[in-house]
């Protein structure tokens, strides 16, 4: 009788006990994504085409500048913009200042990747002026380390009606 007492008790408790791992397994959180800069492999231009697609949204849509920069480019980086002053902090806070200040916004917004780079075209409006600008990233796996951008004022009064977009 014992036996079947203490198989009745122990059952139970062993089935619980398994069942709540299982539940706490299951209720992680996933960890945020982070680029790897020694990716390679079969996949690497499809990993490449996922993070520029994720870097654009956190920083052109979201508006989100310190997170895209943290998953993205999270550091070495090379700037190649004529008056750019500095390196990725100094990066970081000018766009803070410019992309994520009222008023602003983005939109027209093209994303694209291959042969190790990646490519942002769109249109930034401000309450004083309207850009069309062109971003590209070198990639070292799925980090981006290297930048050159193309920045094209828009008038409204182009010629061309097929102008910039």
């Amino acid at each position: 009788m014992r036996f079947f007492s203490t198989l009745f008790t122990t059952l139970p408790c062993v089935a619980l006990c398994t069942l709540a791992l299982s539940v706490d397994a299951n209720s992680k959180t996933p960890r945020p994504k982070v680029c790897d800069p020694y990716a390679k492999g079969p996949r690497l231009a499809e990993l490449q085409e996922e993070a520029i697609q994720e870097f654009a949204h956190l920083w052109l849509v979201k508006k989100d500048i310190q997170t895209a920069w943290d998953r993205w480019i999270p550091g070495k980086y090379i700037q190649h913009h004529p008056n750019a002053v500095g390196d990725r902090e100094w990066a970081i806070e000018f766009l803070k200042q410019n992309f994520a200040a009222p008023g602003t916004s983005t939109s027209n917004i093209t994303v694209f990747s291959g042969k190790g780079f990646g490519v942002l075209h769109y249109k930034w409006t401000s309450p004083n002026i309207t850009y069309a600008i062109s971003d590209r990233f070198r990639f070292e796996g799925t980090c981006m380390v290297e930048h050159w951008d193309v920045i094209q004022t828009i008038t409204g009064n182009e010629p061309n009606p097929l102008a910039f977009f």
